[in-house]
């Protein structure tokens, strides 16, 4: 195993993107020590931890336009606009098969990071903790977008989202003190996020009227967003960590439809892993 840290964005099929990049790693046999996912990047960890190359992709792909998994039926049948039980179940047993033993019984740490909608606060959930189903459900969270997914109940608490308290938490391999770190995003390195709107100001207070703390996380993602955006930057110019992000500006939706598109990313984020495992592979050597 290797002394790696990688920590993962989200961004819904944005992940595309990742999916590229982790494939690489898996056929050069790199594995990291801990995997930190937000949002789709926990969802897309999953399979680099149980190392299945391709499936991310394909079930991203192949099933875009199953709306079972995005869409009309997805609504109706689970009240969100991501089919979360389609994919853990149909999809993952019998369709595109999860390859659950060897994601459980990996030495790897795989971290899905998740929002407590009671609290407005970041929480952790490790494998390690967990079994099959509760694992499922805390990625599930995870990925679980405010306004597009309902919330998940974990234990008496309801979960969305990870990216609604914390994008992308470089704070875990900082705190820990992890020698190398592995920062992929799936935005460019100059894009920011706008303010929130006063109209969905409006709607996140009227949906989410029972969660005060959660209102207030809400409004505040661009703010927090941008400066971890800044701190990354910094990070990355004093060699602190290394970070993998697509090189041109990304048109690619949160749901997005078009399969060209999403092919494309996929190749973007191989194309760029490619070119910089010389680099990587050094990092790891140099602070083994």
């Amino acid at each position: 195993m290797d002394n790696l840290t990688i920590v993962l964005e989200g961004g819904a099929f944005r992940s595309l993107y990742t999916s590229g990049v982790l494939d690489v790693l898996i056929k050069e046999n790199i594995e990291a020590k801990c995997v930190i996912g937000v949002s789709a990047g926990a969802l897309t960890g999953m399979n680099y931890v149980s190392k299945q190359i391709g499936r991310s992709r394909d079930i991203n792909i192949n099933f875009r336009d199953d709306k079972r998994y995005v869409g009309i039926e997805a609504l109706k049948k689970e009240k969100g606009l991501i089919g979360f039980d389609y994919l853990f179940n149909d999809i993952s047993k019998y369709k595109n098969i999860f390859d659950y033993e060897t994601f459980k019984n990996s030495k790897q740490e795989f971290i899905s990071v998740v929002t407590n909608c009671e609290t407005g606060k970041t929480e952790y959930i490790s494998k390690s903790e967990c079994d099959q189903n509760r694992i499922y459900k805390s990625v599930q969270a995870s990925s679980s977008m405010p306004l597009c997914s309902r919330m998940v109940k974990i234990d008496s608490n309801h979960y969305l989202d990870g990216a609604c308290s914390n994008s992308v938490p470089i704070n875990i391999p900082l705190e820990r003190g992890d020698k190398n770190i592995l920062v992929v995003l799936t935005r460019d390195i100059n894009y920011r996020k706008p303010p929130v709107s006063k109209t969905m100001k409006k709607v996140y207070k009227r949906v989410f009227t029972k969660y005060p703390k959660l209102i207030e996380k809400l409004y505040t993602i661009p703010d927090r967003y941008n400066e971890t955006k800044e701190y990354i930057n910094k990070l990355e110019k004093e060699k602190r960590i290394m970070v993998i992000q697509p090189q041109k500006e990304v048109t690619v939706s949160r749901l997005e439809r078009d399969k060209e598109k999403l092919k494309a990313l996929y190749l973007d984020g191989v194309f760029d892993m490619e070119n910089r495992l010389k680099e990587l592979k050094d990092m790891i050597k140099i602070n083994k």
